[in-house]
């Protein structure tokens, strides 16, 4: 299996701890890191297949537009193994 990553961001933990929640009920992906970034930001990285991506992260860009809480999101379809790496490397720093 080819793993790919996704991201999305929002604005606040709650929305986006219910993303999170939704995108791995919907689709068989790990969940890498949910990070808190300037008191109002949270990035949600996942990932994955191909498939499985692509459907986490528009179930999890549909919860936060719906919520009004979306800032952005954006997947990587088969990333370099070295962006694989410092994505992994950054997902298990405190």
């Amino acid at each position: 299996m080819t793993k790919s990553i996704g991201i999305v961001e929002t604005r606040g933990l709650a929305i986006s701890i219910q993303i999170a929640d939704a995108m791995l009920k919907a689709a068989e992906i790990r969940l890498l890191r949910q990070e808190t970034i300037d008191l109002a930001l949270v990035t949600i990285t996942i990932e994955g297949d191909v498939e499985a991506i692509r459907e986490a992260i528009a179930i999890g860009t549909r919860i936060a537009k719906a919520a009004n809480q979306w800032v952005a999101s954006t997947t990587i379809l088969r990333p370099d193994d070295t962006l694989t790496a410092l994505v992994e490397e950054i997902a298990i720093k405190p």
